[in-house]
């Protein structure tokens, strides 16, 4: 049996009861301060060297290396979505039961239970004397689920080699996902009653043809990741009443786009599109921004959505972290992409290079069945182990 694999079971109660602890409080986007208190008090206890939460909120604990070099991140988020219907859930989504296999619970999959293993693979190299060379930040951001501004604000403050995020690989190794923006289409035209039409101009006439030509909108392609995607999503009229001519119509726009894809660009193309059709009305495209509040009382304007993010499958740290996990876990190791967005592209635009790592599964994830295995989440711990020791000497 590795060590690593040793100091798994040696500790293992202590980690998947810490990770029940965490499943069992409610920590929706801006409701993350009970968790944040919990995790950070639970860092003091394991004798992290300085621990601390930032002004958005995020909570950071830091163990230094043998030789304090620049270091590694370990990311996941303390915010989960909504539950829904709570009567659909096998078990109660904030019970974190613990069975035979599994640990049920919102946030089990996403990204809780891989939080656990991140708070303790550090602590556990220090308790036993294994301390890395570099320095080693674990961190737990709010608002990953709404915006990104944990990350986007954590990033820019915290400077490091590499990065691992915590989001769903089955434990293999992700290295990319397309990014998410929203564009809200205003359309707007002349309020009239609908028994006069002709005094009015109809917004829903353009909608119309608007979402005809979206059929040819021009996507950007990947090798890796295949053809951007653009959805119409919401239509949303400033009328309520049904005879009456709308002044504007909002249509929102999904738009997840491959890395060479970007804001200026989509918008370039998307003003083509508009101007491609005869309407006597004003036509904007707005970039979806709001305001979010944090619990920590800070509130900043955001996008809505994340950006894109790749590393190549020849870089350094993926070959490195491939060719210690599959020793470690003795097994093969995939590369692959997510399908959804993370907060991995905020970390990339600093310079940082990233990889995903986690043993939750994609298909529990913002689920009534939101869970994770028992054994897929003891493989992740010796992952962690090995990762944070070999990548960082």
């Amino acid at each position: 049996m590795s060590q690593y694999r040793v100091l798994t079971e040696k500790y293992w109660t202590e980690i998947i009861n810490f990770a029940s602890e965490m499943i069992q409080i409610k920590s929706y986007s801006g409701e993350e301060g009970e968790l944040a208190e919990v995790v950070k008090n639970k860092m003091v206890e394991l004798a992290y060297d300085k621990v601390w939460i930032d002004e958005a909120g995020n909570v950071v604990g830091k163990i230094a290396g043998s030789k304090n070099k620049k270091g590694i991140i370990l990311n996941c988020h303390l915010d989960t979505v909504s539950v829904g219907n709570e009567k659909a859930w096998e078990y109660p989504p904030f019970s974190g039961e613990i069975t035979d296999t599994e640990i049920w619970g919102r946030g089990a999959s996403d990204t809780k239970a891989t939080f656990a293993l991140q708070i303790f693979a550090p602590a556990i190299l220090k308790k036993e004397n294994m301390l890395p060379d570099c320095n080693i930040y674990v961190t737990g951001v709010v608002h990953e689920e709404d915006s990104g501004i944990g990350s986007n604000i954590l990033s820019k403050n915290i400077y490091a080699d590499y990065a691992i995020v915590g989001e769903a690989t089955e434990n293999d190794i992700a290295i990319g996902h397309r990014g998410r923006m929203r564009y809200d289409i205003h359309i707007k035209g002349k309020a009239a009653h609908a028994s006069t039409p002709k005094e009015g101009i109809n917004p829903h006439f353009f909608l119309s043809e608007f979402i005809k030509k979206l059929k040819d909108f021009e996507l950007e392609k990947d090798d890796f990741f295949g053809k951007s995607t653009i959805v119409p999503t919401i239509v949303k009229s400033n009328e309520e009443s049904s005879n009456i001519i709308p002044g504007e119509i909002i249509l929102t726009l999904d738009y997840r786009n491959v890395p060479s894809d970007t804001p200026e660009k989509v918008e370039a193309k998307l003003n083509k599109l508009i101007q491609s059709i005869n309407y006597e009305g004003e036509v904007i495209i707005d970039r979806y921004k709001f305001n979010v509040n944090c619990y920590t009382g800070m509130k900043q304007e955001a996008y809505q959505g994340a950006p894109s993010f790749s590393i190549s499958p020849d870089k350094k740290l993926v070959k490195d972290a491939k060719q210690i996990l599959e020793k470690a876990l003795q097994q093969e190791i995939d590369i692959k992409e997510w399908k959804f967005a993370t907060d991995s592209g905020y970390y990339k635009e600093q310079g940082v290079d990233v990889i995903g790592f986690s043993p939750a599964e994609i298909k529990y994830c913002h689920t009534v069945r939101d869970k994770i295995n028992l054994e897929m989440m003891k493989k992740g711990m010796v992952g962690y182990l090995a990762l944070v020791k070999e990548l960082c000497d």
